[in-house]
């Protein structure tokens, strides 16, 4: 849904940092800032980086800042790359009396890494294969006008009720600068009817969206399992492998 644009100041929020090391040894450390109000996607985020295969790679200090961004309609790439441009603008340049110096407090957090400073955003994507596609990256204003029971009450119409779901990333690295980098991931599953109540946000497909080869829905799990099979997951170690992994 498109938002009137207000004052990058204004759409500042205050940083919830984790302020923990995924590991420590002579791996690079990256310093990763994951852009959502979404405290459910950070906390997923947090299980997959925290992976034994991902810590291996990389030791990334994590962190999170809410900043409202204006959503563009368009095709999952290009919604995901103008939210990256702009969240990095405002991560930049928010310096009001209210919220500090957004970038100055990063860096007295966290201190100096060598793997980079790095922002995320994403942007997900819910494509219902009888509805041609819909409602793609509109799944949210969706959701929150017919909630999942509506979804439902919609699907169970239908015999074929194939889905896939899409997490598209958006990375910028904040010192070398450059567009954003995308990366993504899908897994494919089938709506059901609700069961679970474990969100990513208050509108959530969650406990209509059962993943293959799981006898429960993405609301009956919970984040640190969703975190082994997501389409969050996928697209995140596709951004681990492009950057950190070893080379021969």
């Amino acid at each position: 849904m498109k938002r009137s644009p207000v004052d990058a100041r204004t759409r500042c929020r205050a940083v919830v940092s984790s302020n923990a090391r995924m590991s420590t040894g002579e791996r690079p450390t990256a310093r990763v800032c994951y852009a959502t109000g979404n405290a459910g996607k950070f906390a997923e985020a947090s299980h997959v980086f925290k992976r034994v295969e991902n810590v291996a790679l990389v030791d990334v200090i994590l962190s999170r800042v809410d900043v409202d961004t204006v959503e563009i309609q368009g095709t999952m790439e290009e919604i995901t790359a103008r939210k990256c441009e702009e969240a990095a603008k405002m991560l930049l340049s928010c310096d009001d009396s209210d919220h500090g110096h957004l970038r100055e407090t990063l860096d007295a957090d966290f201190g100096a890494g060598n793997g980079g400073d790095f922002l995320l955003v994403e942007d997900v994507s819910l494509g219902i294969d009888a509805l041609n596609g819909f409602p793609g990256p509109y799944c949210k204003p969706m959701l929150e006008a017919i909630a999942p029971e509506g979804l439902w009450d919609l699907m169970s119409r239908y015999d074929d009720r194939r889905a896939t779901v899409t997490c598209t990333l958006g990375v910028m690295d904040l010192k070398c600068g450059g567009a954003p980098k995308i990366f993504s991931g899908t897994i494919s599953g089938t709506m059901v009817p609700p069961r679970g109540d474990v969100k990513h946000g208050k509108a959530s497909w969650n406990s209509v969206f059962q993943p293959d080869g799981f006898s429960k829905t993405f609301g009956e799990l919970q984040f640190e399992e969703q975190a082994q099979i997501s389409h969050r997951r996928i697209a995140l170690e596709k951004f681990i492998a492009a950057n950190f992994s070893p080379v021969a």
